[in-house]
Parts: structure tokens; sequence; C-alpha cells
């Protein structure tokens, strides 16, 4: 059975890092569940524009924070169909959440800091007091003076979110990574094989170990 030799063994370990990691990449994304959305309307201003394209990553209800930008699906009226909407979670199950006028929104009794507002004013053109059942959340939009959300619809099922903006997501940095990562592993994988193969051609056979001594086959004694 003929060994590997040195460089035989470094071009198998190339081809498999140069396999491995794009397809680590290509499963981490698949995984992810990346989606493309394409944004309506200005109620996310300043943060998103009209017309934006963002990508989107699945997300389990559990999952769902505070501050998380969401794509979700929701009839907003009895007998309407489901629509798809994209807001901001300002509150889960089990928060209170109140405001009033031109106050700050207040979670859990404390005023929530919301620096993405458009002007940075909240717009709080109508009141609304509300404890946020289990398994649901309240959204807003960012910008409150064009947004219809939870303050006319109440609270929203969690099980209703599809996607969670990837802005900033460190995920999306290490798909790329590794899928550009193990692409030049290939060619170097390709270049040791040759050279291994070229410098098994040219090394002449090994002399015998076993079976006569030297002396004998070459008839000296």
């Amino acid at each position: 059975m003929r060994r590997w030799s040195g460089l035989g063994k470094a071009a198998l370990v190339t081809l498999v890092l140069g396999l491995l990691l794009p397809a680590a990449g290509v499963g981490l994304a698949l995984y992810l569940g990346p989606h493309v959305y394409t944004l309506g309307a200005g109620d996310m201003s300043p943060t998103y524009r009209p017309g934006q394209r963002i990508t989107t990553f699945a997300v389990a209800p559990q999952d769902v924070r505070r501050g998380d930008a969401v794509v979700f699906s929701y009839a907003t009226g009895s007998g309407d169909p489901n629509r798809t909407h994209f807001k901001r979670v300002i509150a889960l199950g089990g928060d209170h959440v109140s405001q009033c006028g031109d106050q700050p929104v207040q979670l859990n009794g404390a005023p929530l800091d919301e620096p993405y507002l458009r002007g940075g004013t909240p717009n709080g053109f109508r009141c609304f007091d509300v404890t946020v059942p289990a398994g649901r959340m309240f959204v807003l939009g960012d910008h409150r003076a064009d947004s219809v959300d939870s303050r006319q619809w109440d609270s929203v099922p969690l099980a209703t979110v599809s996607g969670r903006d990837s802005r900033g997501s460190a995920a999306l940095v290490t798909v790329g990574a590794l899928f550009l990562a193990g692409l030049p592993f290939l060619p170097v994988s390709l270049l040791l094989a040759l050279l291994a193969r070229r410098r098994r051609r040219t090394v002449p056979p090994a002399a015998p170990t076993g079976g006569y001594p030297a002396w004998v086959l070459d008839g000296t004694p």
C-alpha cells in the first residue's frame, strides 16, 4: 500500500478545509433563514427609508427582544386579511407600557430611551396604558406621527413574527467570512497535489531493505 507523502497529506488537509469552510457558511445561512424585504411606507423612518431593501433572519417567538425591528403578518381588523408589517418591538409579555401626550413612552415605570425616533419626539397623539399579555408584543413605528401600530391594534402575537432585521448582525459577517476563507484553500490544494505527484514520479525507487546483503548481490565478499 502506497504511503502518503508530506505534500500529499498537506494537499488533502487543504482540500478538506476548502470544502468544509464554504459548506459551513452555506449551512449557517440556511439556518438563519435570510429573506429580503422591501419597505413600502415611511412609518419606520428615519432609521429605514421607504423602498429600502432589508435582509431579515428567521427568529423564534421566544427569541424576539425589546428593541428588535421585526417583520410580522397580522390582520389589523376583524375580517381583514393578514398583511405584512415592519415595526419595532417596544414591550413583551408581562411588561407594562404607557404614554400620553408628548411624554416619553413609559416601560415598566421608567421612561424608554428611543434614540431612533424621527426628530427625537415621541409624538404621543394617542394615549395608551397596557400590560402586554404573555406570548404577545407591543409594537410601534419609529415615525410615530405616521405609524399605525399597537396604539390602534393593541398587542400582536409573537407567533406572527417571521423575521428580524439583520442590521449590525455579526452573523452576516460570519457567513461571508466562512465562505471566502475556504476558497483560497482549493487552488492551494490542487497545487500541492500536483507537486506531490511530480515528486513521486522523479524520486528513484528505494533500495531493498530485506533479502540478501548488498555484498552478496554485488558478488563481493
